[in-house]
């Protein structure tokens, strides 16, 4: 086969990059919204708010991820049935994930809560956002789902415009009813459950546009198997351990911060959200190197996935260098854009330069994730996360007494780095399995 060329792989990354720095922009909207209110209470609320929906989703993040290896594999096979099933399956095991949601949706707020044990007013908040948000699971995995599939399946635009439009759509409602309505926090949940709603219906249309399903041919008794789940289920339950470590660091980083009195809890809430989007851009291209893991993986090709990993190294240099280089330029400007608070700001211009060095530390391991995904050879993915997690563990109990807040953003520092560093090593056994699994 022919070598992947600049133009053709930069052609599938910057579409996926620009979809999936939407994820993180319904909650960071809604943080820079209440931000522009006169009391911090407002913007700690949505900002806790938005970090347990985040971690709730990420926890079932795999729907996409795995979704999107299984798809893009099919799309190697040119097997159309398996592009069926790479759909419907994670549907299934979407619509009980959200249904268990919103049944246990007053245990999840109160356990939340008391971990991070706000103050009152800012619990109170917190409250009132989360119980109309919680509504919206469903469309979120459901869209979880929808855009894993259409990415697996190379639909570009199509993953792009369902994400802009559901962004878009959110900004313009969030400002309609807290800017103009004064709707305050109910007013940012609302808009952000109505683009939700929406999200969910135009995957399903995407899909089925796209998909061009033949569902007289489509095997129900195979969707419906228990056996026919097991792999899927293997793989998913890799990445839920792996998600599960990752929210433990996220609260522990939120719990610690909180100890630090509310300021601190805000101005840390505002540079997760620029470390987020750093993230969704590296992320993005982690899905593209998933696309290629997995078409390589259906087509038998060691030489795709060979050219795959050479060409995402190539420009994730790049995309770091540019990070950096905006943030070095632009932090007071990115900072002041979630809030003009004055104590907020000045706190976090004291912890900015630590945002700095992410993508030097997480980079490597965010796209490595990525080709481990497309491949669904998942277990380095499981381990490397429960390695980095004990990392971060005993890199915060020693440094925060020590540096407080500074000491946390190390230790998370540390804990990216961990992640690039395992699975760079175990990338030579994927290649190892790769080899003995294809015959040439």
């Amino acid at each position: 086969m022919k070598l992947i060329t600049d133009g053709e792989y930069l052609g599938v990354v910057l579409p996926f990059m620009i979809s999936t720095l939407t994820q993180p922009l319904m909650g960071a909207v809604n943080t820079a919204v209440m931000g522009q209110l006169p009391d911090a209470k407002y913007m700690a609320a949505v900002s806790l708010g938005a970090i347990l929906f985040n971690n709730l989703y990420w926890l079932f993040g795999f729907l996409r991820v795995s979704t999107t290896g299984y798809a893009a594999q099919a799309l190697g096979a040119q097997d159309n049935m398996l592009g069926m099933l790479a759909f419907f399956k994670p549907m299934i095991i979407a619509l009980v994930i959200s249904i268990l949601c919103i049944i246990l949706q007053r245990p999840v707020i109160t356990a939340y809560l008391g971990m991070i044990n706000p103050a009152a007013d800012v619990a109170t908040l917190c409250i009132e956002y989360y119980v109309i948000l919680i509504w919206g699971a469903p469309f979120v995995l459901f869209n979880y789902v929808a855009l894993g599939w259409l990415m697996g399946q190379t639909r570009i635009k199509a993953a792009v415009s369902l994400q802009m439009s559901m962004n878009i759509l959110n900004m313009l409602l969030s400002w309609a009813f807290v800017l103009y309505w004064h709707f305050e926090i109910k007013g940012v949940a609302w808009a952000t459950l109505i683009s939700q709603i929406y999200g969910g219906v135009m995957g399903g249309l995407l899909v089925h546009i796209y998909g061009q399903f033949n569902y007289k041919e489509l095997d129900y008794k195979e969707i419906l198997s228990w056996k026919s789940f097991v792999g899927m289920l293997r793989v998913n339950a890799d990445l839920m351990i792996r998600t599960a470590c990752l929210l433990t660091v996220n609260n522990i980083v939120v719990a610690v911060g909180a100890t630090f009195g509310t300021v601190v809890l805000a101005a840390n809430a505002v540079l997760l959200q620029i470390k987020d989007i750093m993230s969704y851009l590296i992320d993005g291209m982690a899905n593209a190197a998933a696309i290629f893991s997995g078409k390589a993986m259906g087509e038998h090709s060691r030489k795709l996935l060979d050219e795959g990993i050479k060409m995402t190294y190539k420009w994730l240099v790049v995309l770091a260098i540019l990070l950096m280089g905006s943030y070095f330029v632009g932090n007071g400007f990115f900072i002041r854009l979630f809030t003009n608070i004055t104590e907020v700001v000045d706190a976090a211009e004291t912890y900015k330069w630590y945002v700095a060095f992410y993508p030097i530390c997480a980079g490597i391991g965010i796209v490595l994730y990525g080709v481990f995904c497309g491949t669904t050879y998942t277990a380095p993915v499981r381990d490397m996360m429960i390695i980095a997690v004990t990392v971060f563990y005993i890199s915060q109990r020693i440094l925060v007494p020590l540096f407080y807040n500074g000491g946390l953003w190390i230790a998370l520092l540390f804990f990216m780095a961990t992640q690039s560093v395992v699975l760079r090593i175990y990338l030579k056994k994927l290649k190892h399995k790769f080899d003995n699994k294809i015959n040439y």
